[in-house]
């Protein structure tokens, strides 16, 4: 009879591989983040990027409208600062499934969100406000809803 701790033991131990590579896959992310961590699901069913020891949650992207459906929270080391004249992070959607498909977001920590529709943010394409909370990305002056490819953090 396996007892639940050797049970949990031999997850941790096949997680191992698939963490190294997804670890590797994170370092594609750029910002002043540090290192990115393996996606994984946490309880409300949405997937981390970039938790780990001492780090706090930035944003947190949803594919439905109203914070609803399956999210991905963005993490980083400290508070972002409290003005959006200095960037804090950047992070390609691509590299995580989430190019063209976020219809809200929720930011913590002081951070707020600017959205690119191009891979290669600032670089090209149109970019959003600063945002700091928006239950329907469709809603203001562009629609952003499933649009967003690349965000920066302030």
């Amino acid at each position: 009879m396996i007892t639940k701790e050797q049970g949990a033991r031999s997850v941790r131990r096949a997680a191992g591989p698939t963490v190294a590579l997804a670890f590797t896959v994170g370092a594609l992310i750029t910002g002043t983040t540090g290192a990115q961590a393996a996606p994984a699901a946490q309880a409300v069913a949405c997937t981390n990027v970039g938790k780990v020891a001492n780090t706090v949650d930035a944003f947190t992207l949803f594919d439905g409208t109203g914070r609803s459906g399956a999210c991905i929270t963005f993490w980083k080391y400290g508070n972002c600062s409290a003005s959006t004249s200095d960037i804090n992070g950047q992070f390609n959607l691509a590299a995580w499934g989430w190019d063209n498909r976020a219809g809200s977001v929720t930011t913590a920590h002081q951070c707020d969100v600017r959205l690119f529709d191009a891979a290669d943010c600032p670089g090209g394409g149109l970019r959003s406000t600063w945002i700091d909370r928006s239950e329907d990305l469709r809603l203001g002056g562009v629609n952003w809803q499933n649009r967003a490819t690349c965000v920066q953090i302030s």
